[in-house]
């Protein structure tokens, strides 16, 4: 009688139908924790582009903060002339 081990755990099949049944097993757990691992990241990632996204918001208004200030100066400058 034929033996089909499985590649991936310590099974042994004595059918190759039921070797490739269980072999679907495997792929199943994978396909899923591959899934989770993508969402995961996903949410990261989008995280992420939220505090870069806040940062550069920060930044711009710190130089429009600066040109408006600097624009300023440059009036009372002109008026003192």
């Amino acid at each position: 009688m034929p033996n089909y081990p499985c590649p991936q755990c310590e099974r042994v099949f004595s059918r190759r139908a039921s070797l490739r049944n269980h072999v679907r097993s495997h792929d199943s757990v994978v396909d899923r924790v591959l899934r989770e691992i993508a969402d995961e990241v996903e949410e990261e990632v989008i995280r992420e582009e939220e505090v870069i996204r806040e940062q550069l918001m920060e930044i711009d208004a710190s130089d429009n903060e600066r040109e408006d200030a600097n624009d300023n100066e440059q009036e009372d400058a002109n008026d003192d002339e």
